[in-house]
């Protein structure tokens, strides 16, 4: 056995001192059952890849929204971007759709729930604010944002050429 000197023993009360102020409750943290669901779980992601796909769909000279993985995107600014109230909606809005067997439902039934959802965001007569109008927005931000949006979607040119400022309009897609 060592001897134990007045250094050695301030050291060990100094080590355990500063370990008493070590918050372990950290290492329990991801045991707990998470209360507040997460965007980015497989039952929302598959939602929202259905209701991208109804917003901005694939066509013939361009893929769709869920080719572009937006439905991820809207899983991340949510998460970590949103305000907790303005999440809550969202997800609210989407448990209800959840609740009504939105996924059971067939492809035109499907459409025509966004539909009436898309007409009563822009009704005039909307005061409330509609977690629909925050999915459609960032649906159109996240396509036009991705690779796939910004080179197929959009009549991407890597060299533009020279600048001409009056130019008559001549019903072309737009740029962005």
């Amino acid at each position: 056995m060592e001897k134990i000197n007045r250094r050695n023993a301030l050291g060990v009360v100094a080590r355990w001192s500063a370990a008493s102020f070590i918050p372990f409750s950290w290492l329990l943290e991801g045991c707990a059952e998470d209360s507040n669901p997460s965007l980015l779980n497989h039952e929302y992601q598959s939602l929202l890849a259905v209701i991208v796909e109804i917003i901005l769909p694939e066509t013939p000279s361009s893929p769709g929204a869920k080719e572009a993985n937006v439905q991820h995107f809207i899983g991340l600014i949510v998460e970590d971007c949103y305000e907790l109230e303005r999440k809550d909606r969202i997800i609210i809005g989407l448990n209800q759709l959840l609740s009504s067997g939105f996924l059971d439902l067939t492809a035109e039934k499907q459409y025509d729930i966004i539909a009436q959802l898309d007409e009563e965001v822009n009704s005039t007569t909307s005061t409330t604010p509609s977690y629909f109008k925050d999915i459609k927005s960032l649906t159109q931000w996240g396509y036009f944002s991705s690779k796939i949006g910004i080179m197929q979607g959009l009549r991407y040119n890597p060299i533009p050429g020279s600048y001409k400022g009056c130019v008559p309009y001549t019903n072309e897609i737009a740029w962005y």
